[in-house]
């Protein structure tokens, strides 16, 4: 019996834009520089006491604010 070859899966056009929308699939805020991004994240604690993490974005190299990554 001959082996089957596998079919790589058909690449999904926005795969790699999923990073830069929320859960509620609106874009996230992208600043310019970190001092931009961490002010925001000050605001954002100083308003609603949400503590967000600032990171550099790999896909369009510019910052974000998100809450920190738990693993429970």
């Amino acid at each position: 019996m001959k082996a089957r070859r596998r079919r790589r899966p058909a690449e999904r056009p926005l795969a790699g834009l999923s990073t830069h929308f929320t859960k509620e699939g609106r874009p996230k805020t992208a600043y310019r520089t970190e001092a931009e991004a961490k002010q925001a994240a000050q605001t954002s604690w100083a308003i609603s006491r949400v503590d967000l993490q600032t990171y550099r974005c790999d896909q369009c190299h510019q910052w974000h604010n998100g809450k920190p990554y738990s693993r429970n």
